[in-house]
């Protein structure tokens, strides 16, 4: 099993790809000579049922405009009562070109202007972005590091909540860049604090798959069946299975309101559009890809803790915050670094190693990094040693 996931092509041409791209590289590390572990892409190549599939969409010879059909939602809808025990309504699905297209169109349509959107930091730093970009307000919900690991802060957000202006929440679950799942107890506090101030939950679960066996995953849909329908749930198969240039994202909401809303917007910006490749690419992971799903989740825990075992031995100065899910592991580099300057010649320029800065998912991130490990553990580790090399020397 392991040998397919550590087999890097080099025969590949990466040079379109954001990941590898000179041009990215460039304005973020200043080089092309690191090694490029910043993006929450996959390097793995996707399971061979996909390529099948994939071949025989080619040699059709036709690629006309296509419909998502109930053909296309029962495998997903399949997938997560199997994987998840989570119950999806084909009524309640709709489908955009990406999560952050979705949230931003949620935002744009069932806010308004100067509205405050709670995102929880350190977190993915689009999330920001998306909420200022739509002219909305950013209230930050920043979590807790308490004794390595982290925590939601529940009485800050019930006075976030609180606040007149403050009409939703973007929960990231499993959250991004720390790796936590939360767990059941602690997504029933978040929606009792939601619902008793009428604050729409907009929660992220594109990671939903990434979970490692020690953790459970949870759908925030089913903590507010029988509470609340003031939910919309955000996903895709693109973090899964590593594909997120062929699929689209996926919407579900069981409140009709948002439903009618979201699906106007949609057909008014042309946000739904389908490709030929990523319609047979939905259908086929969900349908066939548990077993590969599977081997990729072990291979990755594995090379966690390889990251862990080697931090521990070479590079003690250098904590790892245990991730319980997602590809992405937080790197606390606290003690080799004392500001953002220090550790981007420490991990660009002499490291060669190219990261995100924890800064970048403020306003709670500065001295700790994200990296990527969705990618053959030979390469993981060569980085892990090229950090070693430049924080000894």
């Amino acid at each position: 099993m392991s040998a397919k996931f550590d087999k890097y092509k080099k025969e590949i041409d990466r040079s379109t790809f954001i990941r590898y791209s000179d041009s990215y590289l460039n304005s973020l590390f200043g080089s092309t000579k690191v090694a490029p572990l910043w993006v929450a892409d996959s390097d793995f190549i996707v399971m061979p049922e996909l390529v099948k599939a994939m071949k025989k969409v080619a040699k059709r010879g036709l690629y006309p405009y296509e419909l998502k059909t109930p053909a296309i939602k029962q495998p997903l809808i399949d997938w997560f009562t199997k994987r998840h025990k989570i119950k999806l309504k084909m009524d309640g699905l709709l489908f955009t070109s990406s999560v952050l297209t979705g949230l931003a169109a949620a935002i744009d349509e069932l806010t308004s202007e100067g509205d405050g959107i709670i995102i929880q930091p350190p977190v993915y730093n689009a999330f920001k972005g998306l909420i200022e970009g739509v002219e909305r307000k950013v209230v930050f919900n920043q979590l807790k590091l308490v004794d390595g690991a982290y925590e939601m802060d529940f009485d800050d957000l019930k006075k976030k909540a609180a606040e007149k202006k403050t009409k939703a929440i973007i929960l990231c679950s499993p959250h991004n860049p720390i790796g936590r799942v939360w767990t059941r107890k602690e997504l029933e506090k978040v929606a009792e604090i939601c619902v008793a101030n009428n604050v729409l939950m907009l929660t992220d679960e594109i990671h939903c798959d990434i979970v490692f066996s020690k953790s459970k995953f949870v759908g925030m849909t089913e903590i507010y069946s029988g509470k609340s329908d003031q939910i919309i749930m955000f996903g895709s198969a693109g973090k899964s299975f590593g594909i997120p240039g062929l699929v689209d994202s996926f919407i579900y909401t069981p409140n009709e309101e948002y439903k009618k809303a979201l699906q106007s917007r949609i057909m008014r910006f042309h946000l739904g559009k389908s490709n030929s490749f990523g319609i047979v690419a939905m259908k086929t992971v969900y349908k066939h890809g548990h077993k590969w799903l599977d081997k990729k989740l072990s291979y990755l825990e594995k090379t966690v803790l390889m990251i862990d075992e080697f931090l521990k031995k070479h590079l003690p100065e250098v904590k790892l915050i245990k991730p319980e899910g997602t590809y992405q592991v937080w790197l606390d580099f606290n003690e080799v670094a004392k500001s953002d300057e220090e550790l981007s010649e420490l991990l660009f320029k002499k490291a060669k190693v190219g990261i995100g800065l924890g800064s970048m998912y403020s306003p709670n991130g500065e001295g700790f990094a994200r990296m990527n490990i969705a990618s053959p553990q030979p390469m993981i580790m060569d980085a892990l040693k090229q950090i070693e090399k430049a924080v000894h020397v």
